[in-house]
C-alpha cells in the first residue's frame, strides 16, 4: 500500500500560462487541486507576447482582462512591406468584438497576472517540485513528485501543462506526430531607434527572408525572421538582418534578449489517455506565426475547466470531459494546418515571386470581406466547434462564439458586456415578449439555479432591458432562449419558451433531465 501525502481532483503540471488558466479557472469553481512547477522561479522568458481578441474575451470572463490590457500594447493595424515598398495593411479595429486588436504583452508579465490572480483564490504554485512517476488505477492516478521533501499526490485526474518537452507525454510514449521545418528562425528583443510607428506591426518580405516586427514598448521592438543557414549568426549581425529586409537604417542600442529557435508543427494522437489530460505546448505545438500557440493552450484550459467542474462537482458523466478532447483536438488541427500554410509562404524567398506576393497582398487587403476573414482567424474568432445545428448566415449559430453583446442595466441606463456579468454558470437569455406562458421554463430554470444564470431581456425586464427590442430584433428573434457555454459558445437556440427542447439539450450536459 502506496502512502499517499495529499489527495485533490486534479494536478496541474506545468505553470505556465495554460497551467495557470486552469488552476485559475477551478478555484473559481471551488475544485481542489495542486499545480507545480519543475522550475524554483518563474519564468523570465517572453517568447509568446501576442493575446488574441478570443483570449481577452476569456480573460475577461477570468476578471483579468482589466489588468492585462492595463499593462500591454494594444494594436489595431498590421503593415505589410515587399522590398522594402508598403504594399498592404491588415486592420483589426473591424472585428466584431470587444476588444478589436492584438494584444502585446510579454509572456512572463501574462503568468505574473495569472498568477497574482490564483494567490487571491488562496492558492498556489509549488515550485521546484517535478513528476517522476505514475501509477494508474481505474479512478485515480498516484503522482510522485521530487523536490525538496519528495511526496505523493493521489488525484482524479493529471493534466500535462508541462510544455513542448512534456515528461508526461514522454512517460506515456506517446508519439507527437508533424514535422520540424529546416529553417532556424531568430528572435531578439531590443531597444532600437528606427523611423517606423512604434503603435503597429511591420512584415517585410524580401529575398533574403522575412522580417517581422512588434512594438513592444516605446522603445523596445521584437523581431522574429527566418534564416537559411543559422551557423555563423549572432547578435553582431542583428542590424544587418533588419537593415537588409526592411531596407531601412536602424540604430540599435541594446540587445535584451537573443535566441535562435527551429518551428515544429506537432500534435499528440489524443489530447485524453486514462486519467491524464494533455493541453497547450504538451499536445500540440506549431509555427509562431500569427502568434497562435500560447492562445490555442489558454482556451484548451478554460474548455477543460468548466467541463471537470460539471463532471466533479455536478456528477456529470465522464462524457462531458470528452468533449474536452472532440472540441480542442479539432481546433488544434485547424490552427496547426493554417501555421503550417503561413509559414511555408513566409518562408518562401524565391525573387520572381515577390511581385505576385505583393500584388496578391494588395488585392485581398482592398477586400473589405478578405480583410476581416484574415484578421478573424489571427484573432481566432472564427474557431467553432461540430455542431449537429448550422443554418448559414445566422448571426449566432450553436457551436460559434457568442457575440460580446450589451445588455442596458436598469438601475443606471449603462451598458454592460455579456462576459462581464458571467459568473461561471450557463448563462441562459430568455428573450420574452410576454406574449406566451413561460411559467414551467422558468420554474426549470430557477429549480437548478446552481447551474444557469438567468437572464431575461425585454423591455421591462430587470436587472437588464432590451432597449427598443434592439437585441431581439438583433437575433431576428421575437421571443426564444439562448443557452451560452461558461466558455462563451452557444450552446442552444430556440425561437420559443417551450420547455422540453431546452430540457433535452441540458441532459446531455447536466445530471438530471
Amino acid at each position: 500500500m502506496v502512502d499517499v501525502d495529499q489527495q485533490v481532483d486534479v494536478l496541474i503540471v506545468g505553470a505556465g500560462p495554460t497551467g495557470l488558466t486552469l488552476a485559475l479557472t477551478l478555484a473559481r469553481y471551488g475544485i481542489s487541486f495542486e499545480i507545480i512547477d519543475r522550475k524554483t522561479t518563474p519564468s523570465n522568458n517572453s517568447r509568446a507576447i501576442g493575446i488574441q481578441p478570443r483570449t481577452i474575451e476569456v480573460f475577461s470572463r477570468l476578471d483579468v482582462a482589466k489588468e492585462v490590457l492595463d499593462r500591454a500594447r494594444t494594436i489595431e493595424k498590421g503593415n505589410l512591406y515587399f522590398s522594402g515598398q508598403w504594399t498592404a495593411k491588415l486592420e483589426f479595429s473591424r472585428l466584431v468584438t470587444p476588444y478589436p486588436f492584438v494584444t502585446l504583452l510579454r509572456q512572463n508579465e501574462t503568468e505574473a497576472i495569472l498568477e497574482q490572480a490564483l494567490n487571491r483564490h488562496g492558492h498556489f504554485v509549488r515550485r521546484g517540485e517535478s513528476l517522476i512517476s505514475l501509477t494508474h488505477y481505474p479512478s485515480r492516478v498516484l503522482a510522485h513528485l521530487e523536490g525538496d521533501t519528495p511526496r505523493t499526490i493521489e488525484a482524479k485526474y493529471v493534466v500535462a501543462a508541462d510544455g513542448a518537452n512534456s515528461s508526461i507525454r514522454r512517460m506515456l510514449a506517446l508519439p507527437f506526430s508533424g514535422k520540424s521545418f529546416k529553417e532556424s528562425w531568430v528572435l531578439a528583443d531590443m531597444k532600437a531607434r528606427w523611423n517606423i510607428s512604434r503603435e503597429e506591426v511591420h512584415i517585410f518580405f524580401s529575398n533574403r527572408g522575412v522580417l517581422e516586427v512588434f512594438p513592444l514598448t516605446d522603445d523596445t521592438i521584437r523581431i522574429t525572421g527566418n534564416l537559411a543557414n543559422d551557423e555563423s549568426f549572432d547578435e553582431s549581425k542583428l542590424r544587418e538582418l533588419v537593415e537588409q529586409r526592411s531596407h531601412m537604417p536602424v540604430e540599435i542600442d541594446e540587445v535584451e534578449w537573443f535566441s535562435l529557435f527551429r518551428v515544429h508543427n506537432r500534435m499528440v494522437d489524443a489530447f485524453i489517455h486514462n486519467r491524464v489530460i494533455l493541453m497547450g505546448d504538451a499536445a500540440h505545438i506549431n509555427s509562431p506565426v500569427g502568434g497562435q500557440g500560447m492562445n490555442t493552450g489558454i482556451a484548451d484550459s478554460f474548455n477543460l475547466g468548466w467541463k471537470l467542474w460539471l463532471h466533479l462537482k455536478a456528477g456529470a458523466s465522464f462524457g462531458v470531459v470528452s468533449t474536452y478532447r472532440d472540441e480542442r483536438e479539432h481546433v488544434a488541427r485547424n490552427v496547426l494546418q493554417t501555421t503550417n500554410v503561413a509559414t511555408e509562404v513566409l518562408q518562401t524567398t524565391l525573387p520572381m515571386l515577390l511581385p505576385f506576393q505583393a500584388l496578391g497582398a494588395d488585392v485581398f487587403t482592398r477586400v473589405n470581406l478578405i480583410n476581416q476573414k484574415i484578421t478573424e482567424r489571427i484573432a481566432q474568432l472564427h474557431l467553432s466547434y461540430p455542431s449537429h445545428s448550422r443554418i448559414p448566415f445566422q448571426r449566432v449559430a450553436e457551436g460559434k462564439i457568442f457575440p460580446e453583446i450589451e445588455m442596458i442595466r436598469t438601475d443606471d441606463g449603462m451598458r454592460q458586456k455579456i462576459s462581464e456579468v458571467a459568473d461561471g454558470r450557463f448563462q441562459v437569455l430568455v428573450l420574452d415578449d410576454g406574449s406566451r406562458d413561460s411559467a414551467a421554463l422558468y420554474d426549470y430554470l430557477n429549480e437548478h439555479q446552481s447551474f444557469f444564470q438567468i437572464i431575461t431581456l425585454s423591455k421591462t425586464s430587470r436587472p437588464f432591458f432590451d432597449q427598443g427590442n434592439e437585441l431581439a430584433k438583433s437575433f431576428f428573434m421575437r421571443r426564444g432562449v439562448l443557452v451560452i457555454r461558461p466558455d462563451g459558445y452557444l450552446l442552444h437556440k430556440q425561437r420559443h419558451l417551450r420547455l422540453a427542447p431546452l430540457q433535452e439539450k441540458m441532459s446531455d450536459w447536466l445530471p438530471f433531465a
